[in-house]
């Protein structure tokens, strides 16, 4: 992959009708905060960019919003995926979407602490020292320093749903 981007789902209500944490919606706040986010990612996400969510419905509802939109340079479909359930583990996650294609981007949206873990993982930071914000999007980006060797990979860009 050439570009990681981690989208932590937006802020959802303390529990859901149902009692079952997968089922819990979206706040009001956390469906304004989904659109900003999903605005500033409209303008920013390279063409074709691969989107994969948790299956839980706050992490549905988040992504909801950038597919709302009705931008033609960005593939829509979204695809829900149980390695990034909130019950998932970091390594599943990391062997899922961390691969050689330089030319990839993609866009998860999913869960804390497994993002930051991830994040932390890749940038090398000691496990548990970054922590993803509600509705924050984290973009990492990989480059070769020398060719033939394994990439780098940084720290791009962070941004939050209050800018």
């Amino acid at each position: 992959m050439a570009n990681l981007i981690l989208w932590r789902h937006a802020e959802a209500e303390m529990q859901s009708v149902t009692g079952e944490d997968a089922e819990r919606a979206l706040t009001k706040h956390g469906r304004k905060d989904a659109a900003r986010m999903a605005a500033w990612l409209d303008q920013h996400l390279p063409k074709n960019t691969e989107i994969i969510s948790s299956p839980a419905r706050r992490c549905i509802e988040t992504v909801a919003a950038l597919q709302q939109l009705n931008t033609p340079k960005l593939r829509r479909e979204v695809k829900v995926a149980a390695f990034l359930s909130a019950d998932s583990y970091v390594h599943a996650i990391a062997k899922q979407v961390c691969n050689d294609d330089v030319s990839k981007t993609i866009l998860i949206v999913g869960h804390q602490p497994n993002l930051g873990l991830l994040i932390s993982q890749l940038i090398g930071m000691q496990a548990g020292a970054c922590s993803v914000k509600k509705g924050a999007v984290w973009w990492l980006r990989q480059r070769h320093l020398v060719a033939g060797t394994a990439p780098q990979t940084y720290l791009f860009a962070v941004q939050q749903p209050h800018y």
